[in-house]
């Protein structure tokens, strides 16, 4: 069985956004072995396929697909292989509405994180600042302890500037490894809200809408998914 994706494709939704070809992808699956494959069919924005890590990967000659695989065709519209052989024709899609009481919960998550990210790189800038502002005045106290008689004055003042660098340079280096652990968190925590803040359905990310809103709008904010949203 063969289903041609696209504007002028015969699968069971309509495709209008712009990024899609009138023949983008073609879908097949091989009724006696059940195996089922997808190739783009040389669109111009491309077919992708999104892996374990959350992220789309634009497709090269024929791959295997299964049922649960979320497929990108150009720069939005997303789906999954099921919505393909799941309907057998467009007025019937959607009517069952989908839990999404999980999604409460990866915002919730998401939005801790984030605030509590945002606080501790506050912190380290703060703490940056008055690392450095110790670090000089350790030096000027470590300079004044040294007698008048010992050295002059050029001297003092090579010692003081040379001292006041290294302990701002080794405030800086401390800080600054503290700095790079606070991106790698606010990374993850980004790929995990990409990852799992989507329309169960189609996979559609939703970005930055707020989830009480999502749940009141009561549908998914991609026009070309017609999922029905409800909280258990």
């Amino acid at each position: 069985m063969d289903i041609l994706i696209g504007k002028e494709g015969n699968q069971p939704f309509l495709l209008t956004e712009a990024s899609i070809s009138r023949k983008h992808a073609l879908f097949h699956m091989d009724e006696r072995t059940g195996i089922m494959t997808l190739r783009d069919v040389g669109s111009v924005n491309g077919t992708y396929v999104k892996a374990n890590d959350g992220t789309f990967k634009r497709i090269n000659g024929e791959v295997k697909v299964g049922f649960s695989n979320i497929i990108r065709l150009g720069a939005v519209h997303t789906f999954k292989i099921k919505d393909l052989l799941s309907h057998s024709g467009g007025d019937d899609t959607g009517k069952d509405s989908v839990d999404i009481s999980k999604l409460r919960n990866v915002y919730e998550i998401y939005n801790t994180n984030r605030m509590d990210l945002e606080a501790q790189t506050s912190s380290i800038m703060m703490l940056r600042l008055a690392a450095m502002t110790v670090s000089t005045v350790l030096v000027n106290v470590i300079v004044l302890t040294i007698p008048d008689n010992s050295m002059d004055k050029m001297t003092r003042g090579i010692i003081q500037a040379v001292g006041s660098i290294i302990a701002i340079g080794l405030a800086w280096v401390i800080v600054g490894m503290k700095n790079k652990n606070l991106i790698e968190r606010k990374d993850q925590n980004e790929r995990y809200f990409k990852k799992n803040y989507c329309c169960p359905k189609c996979g559609y990310h939703f970005g930055n809408h707020i989830y009480s809103n999502i749940l009141a709008e009561g549908h998914c904010p991609n026009k070309s998914c017609k999922c029905k949203f409800t909280e258990k």
